[in-house]
């Protein structure tokens, strides 16, 4: 797949707010007497995860807040947390769409966070035509078919939606561009060219560390190390680091999540390796900055949707957003993208109640209005998806630790497409 490259200047040129963003009306129909719609979330709202699911899940409910109603319809939110032990967990992500499911007021959720839990949830949802909209799942072959899918993942997308027709959503950008896409910053701005790789050997983190490592190939770079890791039992990264060093590393790339300990290994590099260090979208929270301790510096991160904070169009919304939720971890790399999943899915419930005069809508007419979503203008870009349910323009940003105290700051972001 060839991909494109915008500048971030044509890139916000483009954006705009929805129009009823910061007046809350989406809904018309004056008053809430036909009864209630709930807009579902699936996060990992509590361990190591928590700093980039909280902050996504407050952006659904601010969606559905500031929409209040729908054509009639009061308009409600209910968040579900994917946790176990600390971690998402995809049997927990499935036993929570059967419960989303089982509630008939429920017509669509926004989620999940993880790829391995979307691969669980969609075959459920599937078969009963219950719309998903994901910010964050970056899996390729959650939506696309390649030859290693199923040796992979174990599965297809075919496989993965029984009754033949899609349910399932995204609005982030695939792991064919977020692992490449560091692999060229990493060659190309940070003049590093053997760099060391390691995952957490799941869906996600494997995915994006392989792709990673095949575009430093070919652009000339070698990976010196690559070792997967069991996340759940491994706590020492030093044979590896030390493995790194020796071989003549000049950055480690780590494809894995901060609930899969990802930025546990960049504390272990002081005293070892002083090179940067390099994460997916996994790692670009605040968890990742607590876990690499004095190490923090020198971290740099790609997230597979735009910074809405460059877009001008988007301030109002984020000054609101702020006002309801004023703690600085209340919002991360994934609350406006899932806030525009939010409205996304609110819009089609619009479609679908008026399709369906002014009734209830099915979950199969909220499904099909998703599907024709066509230029949704939402504070992190406009959004058409293709027959796939991928975006048909999807963004990918950079972002690098720095500043007192250390934070993720924005470095620059790019449109990227097929």
């Amino acid at each position: 797949m060839q991909r494109r490259w915008y500048t971030a200047g044509a890139i916000i040129a483009g954006l705009a707010m929805v129009a009823t963003a910061c007046t809350g009306g989406t809904g018309g129909g004056g008053g809430t007497t036909k009864g209630e719609i709930i807009v579902a979330s699936d996060q990992p709202t509590s361990g190591g995860d928590a700093s980039d699911g909280i902050p996504a899940q407050n952006g659904i409910q601010f969606a559905v807040e500031q929409a209040g109603s729908i054509k009639g319809f009061k308009l409600t939110f209910k968040g579900w947390d994917d946790t176990v032990n600390g971690n998402h967990d995809p049997q927990k992500g499935a036993q929570n769409i059967q419960e989303m499911i089982a509630d008939a007021k429920i017509l669509g959720m926004v989620g999940p966070n993880n790829s391995n839990v979307a691969r669980a949830m969609i075959p459920i949802a599937n078969r009963a035509s219950f719309v998903m909209i994901s910010a964050a799942n970056t899996n390729e072959c959650l939506t696309q078919t390649f030859p290693y899918c199923e040796a992979d993942t174990g599965t297809t997308p075919a496989k993965l939606r029984p009754n033949g027709v899609n349910n399932y959503f995204r609005i982030a950008a695939a792991d064919t561009f977020q692992g490449p896409a560091a692999a060229d910053y990493a060659v190309d701005t940070l003049k590093a060219t053997k760099v060391a790789v390691w995952s957490d050997n799941e869906t996600f983190g494997k995915g994006v560390a392989d792709k990673f490592s095949t575009e430093l190939q070919k652009k000339g770079g070698t990976v010196v190390v690559r070792q997967d890791f069991d996340t759940k039992t491994t706590n020492d990264w030093k044979p590896f680091l030390t493995d790194a060093k020796n071989k003549g590393a000049q950055a480690i790339y780590a494809g894995a999540t901060s609930g899969t300990k990802i930025c546990i290994p960049r504390a272990q590099m002081k005293g070892i390796l002083d090179v940067p260090y390099m994460v997916p979208d996994g790692g670009v929270n605040a968890q990742c900055i607590k876990d690499a301790a004095e190490s923090a510096a020198n971290m740099y991160g790609t997230v597979a949707a735009a910074d809405a904070n460059q877009n001008p169009d988007a301030k109002a919304t984020i000054d609101a957003f702020k006002a309801r939720f004023t703690k600085k971890e209340d919002v991360g790399s994934y609350t406006f993208p899932a806030y525009d999943c939010a409205k996304i899915l609110i819009d089609a419930i619009g479609r679908a109640i008026d399709a369906n005069g002014g009734n209830l809508p099915s979950r199969e007419q909220v499904r099909k209005a998703v599907s024709e979503t066509k230029n949704f203008k939402g504070t992190t870009g406009t959004y058409t998806f293709d027959p796939n349910g991928d975006p048909t323009s999807p963004t990918m940003a950079i972002f690098q630790t720095k500043g007192s105290p250390l934070d993720w700051v924005f470095v620059k972001q790019f449109g990227v497409g097929g």
